[in-house]
């Protein structure tokens, strides 16, 4: 009885880890899409900084020591490390879900914070995006 009692108790203890460990997936897979988001909040600002593109040194170096490029830089790198682990863990059908979220941050961002305008045609793939990671995340 005493055996079974610790296999028992063994068994439990692995399924928690193992759900444990794909919440942490989930949480890391929708950190990767906030983080997304942010970067893009980053290089708006960046851009209204340091303005439109130039080939000039003084631009670049404008750019590269701009707190906000350093920043987009930073999240830009961490989203690609957190992402390679996503995909590597969860696979390629579940990480392609936060990707689709990915694409919905950056629109939220770029319309609600940097005031970009976006089409009714726009708003409807947005719509369909939702959906297909819903569905893609169901599989």
């Amino acid at each position: 009885m005493k055996r079974y009692m610790v296999a028992a108790g063994l068994e439990l203890v692995n399924r928690v880890r193992v759900v444990g460990l794909a919440a942490t997936h989930w949480y890391l897979g929708f950190l990767v899409a906030v983080l997304v988001g942010l970067n893009t909040l980053l290089w708006g600002l960046t851009l209204r900084e340091v303005g439109g593109p130039e080939a000039s040194l003084r631009f670049f170096f404008n750019l590269f020591f701009n707190r906000w490029f350093i920043l987009a830089m930073l999240t830009g790198f961490t989203v690609a490390v957190l992402s390679y682990w996503v995909y590597n863990e969860m696979g390629v059908m579940l990480g392609r879900f936060f990707l689709s979220i990915s694409i919905i941050s950056i629109v939220f961002v770029g319309y609600f914070l940097l005031k970009e305008s976006v089409t009714i045609q726009q708003w409807v793939g947005i719509i369909l995006i939702i959906i297909g990671a819903l569905l893609i995340g169901r599989i």
